[in-house]
Protein backbone atom coordinates (compact mmCIF):
# COMPACT_ATOMS: atom_id res chain seq x y z
CA UNK A 1 0.00 0.00 0.00
CA UNK A 2 1.42 3.77 -1.06
CA UNK A 3 2.05 5.76 1.53
CA UNK A 4 -0.40 8.44 0.24
CA UNK A 5 -3.32 5.45 1.12
CA UNK A 6 -2.37 4.71 4.34
CA UNK A 7 -2.60 8.33 4.83
CA UNK A 8 -6.33 8.50 3.31
CA UNK A 9 -6.97 5.40 5.65
CA UNK A 10 -5.29 7.06 8.50
CA UNK A 11 -7.19 10.09 8.26
CA UNK A 12 -10.67 8.72 7.41
CA UNK A 13 -10.36 6.32 10.72
CA UNK A 14 -9.49 9.73 12.93
CA UNK A 15 -12.10 11.37 11.15
CA UNK A 16 -14.85 8.67 12.07
CA UNK A 17 -13.23 8.37 15.27
CA UNK A 18 -13.35 12.06 15.99
CA UNK A 19 -17.24 11.81 15.16
CA UNK A 20 -17.71 9.49 18.44
CA UNK A 21 -16.86 12.70 20.42
CA UNK A 22 -20.89 13.19 21.28
CA UNK A 23 -21.44 9.64 22.09
CA UNK A 24 -19.09 10.15 25.29
CA UNK A 25 -18.78 13.82 26.36
CA UNK A 26 -22.76 14.01 26.12
CA UNK A 27 -23.71 12.53 29.25
CA UNK A 28 -21.09 14.16 31.32
CA UNK A 29 -22.12 17.42 30.05
CA UNK A 30 -26.16 16.00 31.08
CA UNK A 31 -24.49 14.95 34.17
CA UNK A 32 -23.85 18.86 35.60
CA UNK A 33 -19.82 18.93 34.21
CA UNK A 34 -18.83 21.90 32.17
CA UNK A 35 -17.15 22.09 29.11
CA UNK A 36 -13.56 23.63 30.10
CA UNK A 37 -13.69 20.19 32.98
CA UNK A 38 -14.86 18.10 30.93
CA UNK A 39 -12.22 19.05 27.61
CA UNK A 40 -9.23 18.57 30.72
CA UNK A 41 -10.47 15.32 31.39
CA UNK A 42 -10.16 14.25 27.49
CA UNK A 43 -6.60 15.44 27.18
CA UNK A 44 -5.74 14.47 30.61
CA UNK A 45 -7.09 10.91 30.22
CA UNK A 46 -5.51 11.32 26.68
CA UNK A 47 -1.79 11.88 27.44
CA UNK A 48 -2.06 9.17 29.97
CA UNK A 49 -3.30 6.77 27.08
CA UNK A 50 -0.10 8.28 25.08
CA UNK A 51 1.86 7.58 27.30
CA UNK A 52 1.87 3.94 28.22
CA UNK A 53 1.73 3.33 24.50
CA UNK A 54 5.02 4.99 24.65
CA UNK A 55 5.99 3.36 27.42
CA UNK A 56 5.44 -0.03 25.84
CA UNK A 57 7.16 1.17 22.35
CA UNK A 58 10.22 2.16 24.76
CA UNK A 59 10.33 5.01 22.83
CA UNK A 60 12.19 8.47 24.52
CA UNK A 61 10.60 10.71 25.97
CA UNK A 62 13.38 13.77 25.62
CA UNK A 63 12.23 16.91 23.47
CA UNK A 64 14.53 19.73 22.76
CA UNK A 65 13.28 23.40 23.11
CA UNK A 66 12.78 24.32 19.97
CA UNK A 67 10.32 21.22 19.63
CA UNK A 68 8.50 22.12 22.99
CA UNK A 69 7.86 25.80 22.10
CA UNK A 70 6.20 24.76 18.91
CA UNK A 71 3.76 21.86 20.62
CA UNK A 72 2.99 24.59 23.07
CA UNK A 73 1.59 27.10 20.02
CA UNK A 74 -0.05 23.34 18.83
CA UNK A 75 -1.88 22.46 22.11
CA UNK A 76 -3.07 26.51 22.19
CA UNK A 77 -5.11 26.33 18.85
CA UNK A 78 -5.84 22.42 19.50
CA UNK A 79 -7.89 23.86 22.68
CA UNK A 80 -9.39 26.94 21.35
CA UNK A 81 -10.76 25.15 18.85
CA UNK A 82 -12.08 22.80 21.08
CA UNK A 83 -13.60 25.11 23.28
CA UNK A 84 -14.62 27.74 21.04
CA UNK A 85 -17.12 24.53 19.25
CA UNK A 86 -18.66 23.54 22.63
CA UNK A 87 -19.07 27.14 23.87
CA UNK A 88 -20.58 28.48 20.54
CA UNK A 89 -24.08 26.53 21.45
CA UNK A 90 -24.71 28.59 24.35
CA UNK A 91 -25.49 31.34 21.06
CA UNK A 92 -26.98 29.30 18.67
CA UNK A 93 -28.73 25.97 18.12
CA UNK A 94 -26.31 22.99 17.07
CA UNK A 95 -27.12 22.24 13.82
CA UNK A 96 -25.93 25.90 12.75
CA UNK A 97 -23.15 25.59 15.04
CA UNK A 98 -22.00 22.46 13.18
CA UNK A 99 -22.27 23.56 9.77
CA UNK A 100 -20.23 27.07 10.37
CA UNK A 101 -17.23 25.42 12.48
CA UNK A 102 -17.11 22.25 9.65
CA UNK A 103 -15.87 25.82 7.66
CA UNK A 104 -12.60 24.56 8.20
CA UNK A 105 -11.65 22.84 5.26
CA UNK A 106 -12.14 26.25 3.58
CA UNK A 107 -9.73 28.14 5.47
CA UNK A 108 -7.25 25.51 5.69
CA UNK A 109 -7.44 25.81 1.60
CA UNK A 110 -7.12 29.73 1.62
CA UNK A 111 -3.84 29.56 4.00
CA UNK A 112 -2.13 26.70 1.91
CA UNK A 113 -2.85 29.09 -0.87
CA UNK A 114 -1.40 32.13 0.33
CA UNK A 115 1.59 30.75 2.26
CA UNK A 116 2.26 27.78 0.80
CA UNK A 117 1.26 28.59 -2.85
CA UNK A 118 -0.66 25.14 -3.02
CA UNK A 119 -2.75 24.50 -5.98
CA UNK A 120 -6.44 23.81 -5.62
CA UNK A 121 -7.85 21.62 -8.38
CA UNK A 122 -11.56 21.67 -9.72
CA UNK A 123 -11.96 18.15 -7.78
CA UNK A 124 -10.71 19.40 -4.85
CA UNK A 125 -13.11 22.85 -4.28
CA UNK A 126 -15.79 20.46 -5.80
CA UNK A 127 -15.25 18.12 -2.56
CA UNK A 128 -15.13 21.43 -0.49
CA UNK A 129 -18.45 22.70 -1.53
CA UNK A 130 -20.16 19.01 -1.77
CA UNK A 131 -18.75 18.14 2.17
CA UNK A 132 -19.66 21.43 3.62
CA UNK A 133 -22.85 21.56 1.86
CA UNK A 134 -23.24 17.72 3.05
CA UNK A 135 -22.45 18.52 6.75
CA UNK A 136 -25.07 21.81 6.71
CA UNK A 137 -28.02 18.56 5.53
CA UNK A 138 -26.83 16.67 8.49
CA UNK A 139 -26.85 19.50 10.88
CA UNK A 140 -30.34 20.24 9.73
CA UNK A 141 -29.15 23.38 9.35
CA UNK A 142 -31.49 25.93 7.36
CA UNK A 143 -30.34 29.81 7.00
CA UNK A 144 -32.94 32.03 8.34
CA UNK A 145 -34.28 29.56 10.53
CA UNK A 146 -33.42 28.18 14.26
CA UNK A 147 -31.70 30.47 16.93
CA UNK A 148 -28.63 31.93 15.56
CA UNK A 149 -26.81 35.03 16.19
CA UNK A 150 -23.59 36.99 15.18
CA UNK A 151 -21.62 36.28 18.05
CA UNK A 152 -22.02 32.44 17.81
CA UNK A 153 -21.06 33.07 13.98
CA UNK A 154 -18.64 34.96 15.13
CA UNK A 155 -17.24 32.08 18.19
CA UNK A 156 -18.33 29.10 15.39
CA UNK A 157 -16.05 30.71 12.65
CA UNK A 158 -13.41 31.07 15.20
CA UNK A 159 -13.19 27.25 15.88
CA UNK A 160 -13.16 26.65 12.45
CA UNK A 161 -10.29 29.26 12.11
CA UNK A 162 -8.22 27.70 14.70
CA UNK A 163 -8.84 23.71 13.93
CA UNK A 164 -7.63 24.73 10.22
CA UNK A 165 -4.69 26.11 11.92
CA UNK A 166 -3.43 23.28 14.03
CA UNK A 167 -3.98 21.05 11.02
CA UNK A 168 -1.93 23.72 8.68
CA UNK A 169 1.14 23.92 11.51
CA UNK A 170 1.54 19.88 11.99
CA UNK A 171 2.82 19.06 8.36
CA UNK A 172 4.62 22.81 8.59
CA UNK A 173 6.35 22.98 11.81
CA UNK A 174 9.38 20.87 12.45
CA UNK A 175 8.04 18.50 15.06
CA UNK A 176 6.30 16.70 12.33
CA UNK A 177 9.37 14.91 11.87
CA UNK A 178 8.91 13.47 15.77
CA UNK A 179 7.41 10.03 16.16
CA UNK A 180 3.76 10.60 16.33
CA UNK A 181 2.99 8.80 19.57
CA UNK A 182 5.35 11.52 20.84
CA UNK A 183 4.06 14.35 19.70
CA UNK A 184 -0.12 13.63 20.38
CA UNK A 185 1.26 12.91 23.70
CA UNK A 186 2.75 16.32 24.16
CA UNK A 187 0.28 18.01 22.62
CA UNK A 188 -2.42 16.42 24.74
CA UNK A 189 0.11 16.97 28.14
CA UNK A 190 0.14 21.07 27.16
CA UNK A 191 -3.27 21.26 26.39
CA UNK A 192 -3.86 19.74 29.53
CA UNK A 193 -1.44 21.89 31.79
CA UNK A 194 -2.89 25.00 29.79
CA UNK A 195 -6.61 24.41 30.47
CA UNK A 196 -5.66 23.37 34.40
CA UNK A 197 -3.93 26.93 34.69
CA UNK A 198 -7.16 28.90 33.29
CA UNK A 199 -9.45 26.62 34.73
CA UNK A 200 -10.11 28.59 38.13
CA UNK A 201 -10.82 31.65 35.77
CA UNK A 202 -12.96 29.48 34.00
CA UNK A 203 -14.54 27.45 36.07
CA UNK A 204 -16.78 28.88 38.94
CA UNK A 205 -14.78 27.11 42.37
CA UNK A 206 -12.27 25.61 40.24
CA UNK A 207 -11.59 22.12 38.35
CA UNK A 208 -12.60 19.38 40.20
CA UNK A 209 -11.85 15.63 39.51
CA UNK A 210 -14.60 13.50 38.22
CA UNK A 211 -15.27 10.53 40.78
CA UNK A 212 -18.48 9.27 39.62
CA UNK A 213 -17.77 5.44 38.14
CA UNK A 214 -20.45 6.03 35.02
CA UNK A 215 -19.10 9.59 33.89
CA UNK A 216 -15.18 8.08 34.87
CA UNK A 217 -16.09 5.06 32.17
CA UNK A 218 -17.22 7.73 29.53
CA UNK A 219 -14.19 10.29 29.92
CA UNK A 220 -12.34 7.12 29.77
CA UNK A 221 -13.59 6.30 26.49
CA UNK A 222 -13.56 9.81 25.25
CA UNK A 223 -9.94 10.25 26.27
CA UNK A 224 -8.88 6.54 24.33
CA UNK A 225 -11.45 6.93 21.26
CA UNK A 226 -12.15 9.97 19.88
CA UNK A 227 -9.19 11.42 21.69
CA UNK A 228 -5.82 9.43 21.62
CA UNK A 229 -6.82 7.35 18.89
CA UNK A 230 -8.41 10.19 16.34
CA UNK A 231 -5.12 12.35 17.30
CA UNK A 232 -2.72 10.34 16.39
CA UNK A 233 -4.31 9.01 13.42
CA UNK A 234 -4.91 12.69 12.58
CA UNK A 235 -1.28 13.39 12.81
CA UNK A 236 0.07 10.35 10.97
CA UNK A 237 -2.58 11.67 7.76
CA UNK A 238 -1.23 14.70 7.81
CA UNK A 239 2.56 13.97 7.42
CA UNK A 240 1.40 11.73 4.28
CA UNK A 241 -1.31 13.88 2.41
CA UNK A 242 -1.45 17.29 3.91
CA UNK A 243 -3.33 19.54 5.39
CA UNK A 244 -5.84 19.92 2.66
CA UNK A 245 -7.09 16.65 2.34
CA UNK A 246 -7.15 15.75 5.72
CA UNK A 247 -9.15 18.57 6.61
CA UNK A 248 -12.19 17.70 3.54
CA UNK A 249 -12.05 13.94 4.99
CA UNK A 250 -12.86 15.68 8.11
CA UNK A 251 -16.11 15.67 6.74
CA UNK A 252 -16.61 12.07 8.35
CA UNK A 253 -16.86 12.85 11.77
CA UNK A 254 -20.23 14.74 11.57
CA UNK A 255 -21.24 11.54 9.48
CA UNK A 256 -19.83 9.14 12.32
CA UNK A 257 -22.30 11.36 14.46
CA UNK A 258 -24.88 11.45 12.62
CA UNK A 259 -25.29 7.56 12.27
CA UNK A 260 -24.39 6.91 15.74
CA UNK A 261 -27.59 9.37 16.70
CA UNK A 262 -30.05 7.58 14.60
CA UNK A 263 -29.07 4.05 15.16
CA UNK A 264 -27.79 4.39 19.23
CA UNK A 265 -29.53 7.17 20.64
CA UNK A 266 -32.83 6.43 18.31
CA UNK A 267 -32.98 10.16 16.28
CA UNK A 268 -34.90 10.21 12.89
CA UNK A 269 -33.19 9.82 9.44
CA UNK A 270 -34.65 12.55 7.67
CA UNK A 271 -34.43 12.94 3.73
CA UNK A 272 -32.05 15.80 4.11
CA UNK A 273 -30.11 13.32 6.34
CA UNK A 274 -29.88 11.09 3.36
CA UNK A 275 -29.03 14.01 1.07
CA UNK A 276 -25.94 14.96 3.34
CA UNK A 277 -25.02 11.45 3.40
CA UNK A 278 -24.42 10.84 -0.06
CA UNK A 279 -22.87 14.45 -0.76
CA UNK A 280 -20.25 13.73 2.27
CA UNK A 281 -19.56 10.12 0.38
CA UNK A 282 -19.07 11.52 -2.64
CA UNK A 283 -16.66 14.04 -1.78
CA UNK A 284 -14.60 11.77 -0.18
CA UNK A 285 -15.25 9.63 -3.10
CA UNK A 286 -13.55 12.37 -5.44
CA UNK A 287 -10.19 13.04 -3.20
CA UNK A 288 -9.88 8.75 -2.89
CA UNK A 289 -9.65 8.47 -6.67
CA UNK A 290 -8.15 11.65 -7.94
CA UNK A 291 -5.45 10.69 -10.22
CA UNK A 292 -3.00 13.60 -8.38
CA UNK A 293 -3.38 14.83 -4.95
CA UNK A 294 -1.21 17.67 -2.81
CA UNK A 295 1.93 16.97 -0.50
CA UNK A 296 2.48 17.78 2.52
CA UNK A 297 4.19 21.00 2.94
CA UNK A 298 8.18 20.34 3.68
Amino acid sequence: MSSKAKGFIEALISSCTFGMIPLFSMPCLDAGMDTVTVITHRYGLGSVAMLIIMLCQRQSLKITWHDAWHIFILAIFNNLGAFTLIYGYQFMDSGAATTIQFSYPIFTCIIMMMFFHERVTLRIATAIVLAVAGVACLSGYVPGQGNISWIGVGIELLAGLTYAIYLVLVPVFKVRNLESSKLTFFVFLFSTLQLLAVSPVAIDGGFHVATEPRLIGYLLLLGLIPTAISNFMLILGLKKIGSTLTSILGAMEPLTAMLIGVLYMGEQFTWLIGIGFVAIIVSVLLLIFQKHTSQAPA
